[in-house]
């Protein structure tokens, strides 16, 4: 454990609560309890150049040991990577706040008489859009939703400057393979989203190749014919018989299932006292997309309650991202196994959902790492339209063209943790067969995940399990769930 920069430590514990919380109630639907400023300024030290420069000075000092420790390394890179997140939020509050509240704000105005409907929140229409069974209605949705949206981007650009000065500070490097698992991920399956993808989006929302939108990619994804069969009141019955089968179980982690106005869509899972309690927020909706969000919220909240209650602050509140991305997708991929799903074996529509997400992953790293070149202006949103285009076979509206251009570079992390997942799977079924998912035994070596938290980087969980980090185990799971 850590025992250094015990101010800065706990200082920065302080602000990552308050950061969940903040996000665990814009997720829920639930009014703020304070703002971004405020959380800023009553953590001063956090979110300081002098916060960087301690955490940076000690992660040097610990790379020069001999020997080198790998815990307090590993603790000290996520503890320096935090700090510079909220680094960049201070140097750039308001946009921060602007970018943070934007889905709870009226903002978007519907097709039609804008007095009789005003003005709804993005959140509120991004959760109607999907299931909308009208093409042309909602063509008409979305448009509103890139109009809404578009005058933000000089807030995205502002935030985006901000966390490049941030990661300067910090002396942050671009991670290794950012561009390559990308191109990878997209070589690798362009054939299939061209031939088995086109067919889908034209059988499920009549869209033709060269006249898909982003729309119909949504309604694939989120109201495929296959929905019925995933009924929203049986999703959390079907996750705790699961659970039974496993004997795993879910202390600690508490499930709000209330509906409310300004609740997002999907599930959302946040520390509040970890690792005593983890909040998971849930809108039980219709589909395998609303299971698979369950599924991969439970696997965040396990993790964030699984270390024993003397883990240092990092094991509990920071940590790899590619890891936290792997135990979401550790569990989601249930949602697509033919076995688990039993009723669905031969729906595909469910396998091409990963397929895309992943190559959309691969498709914001490479745009976020054009941002990175050009700024992120005009030649950034038009290489992300691109990218889209290529991922999804579907035209993303220029309104639309810079949201979700992640200056930490989500994106890898997200291909990293799927294909850590995938690799991880298949070690499950070497060991304890197919259907691993209802052998108890199969619970250790997720036990063994979860109870260290933050702790394992995405490598050395591959080392554990066997391998290197690759993508390779990703495109051959999503390759083979389009069979």
């Amino acid at each position: 454990m850590l025992r250094e920069l015990p101010r800065l430590r706990e200082d920065a514990a302080g602000l990552a609560a308050g950061l969940c919380r903040e996000r665990y109630r814009r997720a829920a639907g639930l009014p703020p309890l304070e703002s971004l400023h405020e959380l800023l300024r009553r953590h001063k030290l956090a979110a300081s150049a002098e916060g960087i420069a301690q955490a940076r000075e000690a992660l040097a000092n610990a790379e020069e040991e001999d020997p080198r420790r790998p815990g307090r390394i590993a603790r000290l890179r996520s503890l320096l990577g935090f700090l510079a997140r909220v680094r960049a939020l201070s140097l750039e509050p308001g946009a921060a706040q602007e970018l943070f509240a934007l889905a709870q704000r009226p903002l978007v105005r519907p097709p039609g008489d804008a007095g009789l409907h005003g003005a709804i929140p993005p959140v509120a229409l991004e959760r109607q859009l999907p299931a909308e069974r009208a093409r042309e209605k909602r063509a008409e949705l979305e448009a509103a939703l890139a109009m809404a949206l578009q005058p933000a981007d000089g807030a995205r650009s502002a935030a985006w400057d901000a966390a490049m000065t941030a990661q300067s500070e910090a002396g942050m490097k671009l991670p290794e393979g950012a561009a390559e698992w990308s191109q990878k991920v997209l070589d690798g399956t362009d054939a299939i989203i061209s031939d088995l993808g086109s067919w889908l989006l034209e059988r499920h929302t009549g869209a033709r190749p060269g006249s898909v939108a982003r729309h119909d990619v949504l309604h694939l994804l989120h109201a495929p014919r296959c929905a019925g069969a995933f009924p929203a009141g049986e999703m959390q019955r079907t996750v705790r018989r699961w659970a039974e089968m496993l004997r795993l179980e879910f202390e600690g982690v508490n499930v709000d299932d209330d509906d409310r106005p300004l609740k997002c869509a999907g599930a959302h899972a946040e520390p509040i006292d970890p690792p005593w309690e983890a909040a998971l927020t849930f809108l039980p909706q219709e589909g395998p997309r609303a299971l698979s969000a369950l599924l991969a919220a439970l696997g965040i909240a396990l993790l964030r309650t699984g270390p024993p209650p003397e883990a240092p602050p990092e094991d509990l509140w920071f940590g790899d991202p590619a890891v936290v991305h792997a135990c979401a997708a550790i569990l989601e991929s249930l949602a697509r196994d033919r076995g688990w799903l039993r009723r669905c074996a031969n729906e595909r529509a469910i396998a091409i959902a990963a397929l895309i997400d992943a190559r959309l992953a691969a498709a914001r790293t490479l745009a976020a790492l054009q941002a990175r070149e050009s700024g992120l202006g005009s030649k950034t949103a038009a290489a992300h339209r691109d990218l889209f285009a290529r991922a999804t076979g579907a035209e993303l509206p220029a309104g639309l063209a810079l949201c979700g251009v992640d200056p930490w570079l989500g994106g890898f992390a997200e291909l990293q943790g799927r294909a850590l997942a995938a690799r991880f799977a298949a070690f499950l079924r070497e060991r304890y067969d197919e259907d691993w998912w209802r052998n108890p035994r199969a619970a250790a070596p997720l036990h063994g995940l979860w109870s260290r938290g933050g702790r394992p980087t995405c490598a050395e969980v591959w080392t554990e399990i066997g391998g290197e980090p690759a993508a390779d185990p990703l495109l051959f799971d999503v390759s083979e769930g389009c069979r």
